[in-house]
C-alpha cells in the first residue's frame, strides 16, 4: 500500500470512529443526571422527560451569606446542586421569606456562629438539610456523650405573602451542542459487563419497580440509585445514636444565642423513597431514616413520611429518574412540607392567620 493510500486509509477510519461515536452518543442524548453518568446509562431510557421549574431571577440567594435574612439554610447537594430548581425558591416564593443556603462541606459551624454577622443579625431559622445516606459518615465519626436538648425560642417569622412567580419550565438538553461521544466509550464498555450474568457496573444500581407510573422516563420501571445509598445498611444501634447526639450538639450551638431556632429537614435517599415498590425490596438497603428520627429530640420536617406518601399517591419524578436529587415535584413537596412545619412552630394563631 502506498504512503499517501495508507495514511488517507487511517484518517478515513479515524474519521468514521469519531462519526460513529458522535452519533452514538446523539442517540444516547446528552448526559444530564449523576446516576446516568456514574452508571453508564442512556438518558434515552432514563432521562426525564417532563419539565422542570426553573427560576430566573432567584428568589432565594446561595453562596457565601452577607446579608441579614430570616432563614439560614445550611445543606449538601440537596440543598445546593442546582440553584434555580431547588426548594429554597419555591419557599421564599410562597412566604416572601428571605433565605439564603450555604454548603455544609465548605462552612464551619463555629466560624458562622462566632461571625458578626450572625452575632448581629442572626437568622431566624437555621435549617439543617443534608442526605440520610452521608449522616453516619459525617454525624457518627466521633464517640460523644449526648447532651440534653433545650427548645429554642419561638419561631417568629413575618407573615406569610405570597411572592410574584418567576419560574418557567424547561427541557431536558438534547442540544447537539450537548453531546460527549466520550460518553459512548462508557456506555458500551458498561453496557458489556452488565450483559455478564451477576455483574455491576460503576456506581449506579438498577433493580425493577412494581409500579411504572413514577418516572416521566422512557423505563419508568427502572430505578437507578447511587450504590453509596448502601452503606446504611451496616448502620447499628449506636450509628444512629450518635448521629442524634450530633444533631442535638449542632442544634444547641446554633441556638445558643437565644434568638436563632434550628430545625433539620433531612432527606431520604431514593433507595429509602422507593423501597416499598420495589418489584424485590431486598434488592435495595432498608430505610433508617424514619427510625433515627423518631427517637430525635431536634425538631425535623418529616420530608421522609411526605415523600412516602408521595410516591404511594403515583406523583411522577419526586426524584429524577437519571438523578438522586428531587426533581419539581420533590423541591415543590420538600417548601410545602418545611413552611407548614415552620408555621406550626410559630404558634397556631401565626398558622391561622397564614392560610
Amino acid at each position: 500500500m502506498q504512503p499517501r493510500t495508507f495514511s488517507l486509509s487511517v484518517v478515513g477510519s479515524t474519521l468514521a470512529l469519531v462519526a460513529a461515536a458522535w452519533m452514538l452518543g446523539w442517540w444516547l442524548q446528552p448526559v444530564y443526571g449523576d446516576l446516568t453518568r456514574l452508571g453508564g446509562y442512556a438518558e434515552r431510557h432514563f432521562g426525564w422527560n417532563e419539565p422542570v421549574l426553573e427560576f430566573d431571577p432567584l428568589p432565594a440567594t446561595f453562596g457565601e451569606w452577607r446579608r441579614q435574612v430570616d432563614i439560614l439554610v445550611i445543606g449538601d447537594s440537596f440543598a445546593n446542586l442546582r440553584p434555580a430548581q431547588q426548594w429554597q425558591n419555591h419557599l421564599a416564593v410562597r412566604t416572601g421569606w428571605s433565605v439564603h443556603t450555604v454548603d455544609v462541606h465548605r462552612v464551619d459551624p463555629d466560624a458562622l456562629i462566632a461571625s458578626p454577622l450572625f452575632v448581629e443579625h442572626p437568622p431566624r431559622v437555621v435549617i439543617w438539610n443534608v442526605v440520610e445516606r452521608n449522616l453516619a459518615d459525617d454525624h457518627a465519626t466521633v464517640a460523644r456523650s449526648c447532651g440534653a436538648f433545650g427548645a429554642g425560642p419561638p419561631v417568629v417569622l413575618p407573615t406569610p405573602v405570597v411572592q410574584p412567580k418567576s419560574a418557567h419550565p424547561v427541557s431536558r438538553p438534547v442540544s447537539l451542542a450537548d453531546v460527549n461521544p466520550g460518553f459512548a466509550r462508557i456506555w458500551l464498555h458498561r453496557a458489556v459487563l452488565r450483559a455478564l450474568p451477576g455483574r455491576q457496573a460503576g456506581d449506579t444500581v438498577h433493580v425493577e419497580l412494581a409500579r411504572a407510573d413514577l418516572f416521566s422516563s422512557r423505563e419508568p420501571a427502572g430505578l437507578l440509585v447511587y450504590e453509596d445509598d448502601f452503606r446504611k445498611t451496616a448502620w447499628s444501634d449506636e450509628h444512629l445514636r450518635r448521629i442524634r447526639c450530633a444533631l442535638v450538639d449542632i442544634a444547641m450551638r446554633f441556638q445558643a444565642n437565644g434568638r436563632t431556632t434550628f430545625i433539620s429537614a433531612l432527606a431520604p435517599d431514593k433507595s429509602s423513597a422507593y423501597r416499598a415498590w420495589a418489584r424485590d425490596p431486598a434488592q435495595l438497603p432498608p430505610a433508617r431514616l424514619g427510625t433515627l428520627l423518631d427517637a430525635l429530640p431536634v425538631p425535623d420536617a418529616r420530608l421522609d413520611l411526605a415523600i412516602r406518601d408521595a410516591v404511594a399517591r403515583g406523583v411522577a419524578d419526586v426524584y429524577m429518574p437519571d438523578d438522586t436529587h428531587w426533581s419539581t415535584a420533590g423541591h415543590v413537596l420538600a417548601a410545602q412540607v418545611i413552611m407548614d412545619h415552620l408555621l406550626r412552630l410559630h404558634g397556631p394563631a401565626a398558622t391561622a392567620e397564614a392560610m
